[in-house]
């Protein structure tokens, strides 16, 4: 019985799906909006000038959407040119607004955002150097009304405790999307160009256990 208890104990990630794109293209992506959308040297590139000034490309385990609403999405990412870097979870183009965490450039920090298609809402923020050019890792976790991130450079260790936080009542299934803005110079020339890899979206973190299951553990150790 105590084998049992600690296999239950040692559970991992369950994987919805993931995306290295060294098979050199982005098949199972969808795009919004006119931006440049292509693979380069195994990164998913962003870019857009003139009146593009932002990209999304979204998808899930079940075709455009995910099969179920609460996941962590991980990615790294690369800010080229641009003002933001980073990804939505349960997204829908059609919805009245987004969740959406990222690596922000002007204000060198981790922001926490609602964003509604008319106007942009901040949550959360937490300081955090962004330099262009630099790669860096993040997660955003939705789980029930709780929407958590962190970010780390590119090959460190992942922090154990989130970043940002909210509550929202967002809870549809949505998207695992991913997000980049642009500059602007007196609103009428924009660029961007964002970089993205190794996309994992997976079961949340921690996988804590409820109390009736740690009962149940319990009592088989007992």
């Amino acid at each position: 019985m105590h084998t049992t208890a600690v296999t239950l104990l040692c559970l991992t990630a369950a994987v919805f799906f993931q995306d290295d794109f060294n098979d050199g293209n982005a098949d199972g992506w969808y795009t919004v909006g006119p931006s440049n959308y292509q693979v380069q040297n195994g990164w998913y590139n962003f870019s857009g000038g003139g009146a593009v000034n932002d990209a999304t490309s979204y998808r899930g385990d079940a075709g455009e959407q995910m099969s179920t609403a609460d996941y962590s999405m991980r990615t790294d990412v690369i800010v080229d040119v641009g003002i933001f870097g980073g990804m939505m979870v349960r997204y829908s183009e059609d919805g009245l607004y987004n969740m959406m965490l990222v690596l922000s450039v002007p204000h060198q920090a981790l922001n926490l955002y609602r964003w509604h298609w008319s106007s942009i809402e901040l949550l959360d923020s937490y300081a955090f150097s962004v330099q262009t050019g630099t790669a860096y890792t993040v997660r955003f976790q939705c789980s029930g009304n709780g929407f958590t991130g962190k970010a780390w450079l590119q090959g460190e260790a992942e922090p154990e405790n989130w970043f940002v936080s909210a509550t929202d009542t967002l809870t549809r299934n949505g998207s695992a999307a991913l997000f980049s803005a642009g500059t602007s110079k007196q609103f009428t020339d924009v660029y961007m160009s964002c970089f993205f890899d190794n996309v994992t979206v997976e079961t949340p973190e921690p996988w804590a256990l409820s109390q009736t299951t740690w009962a149940q553990i319990k009592s088989s150790i007992d």
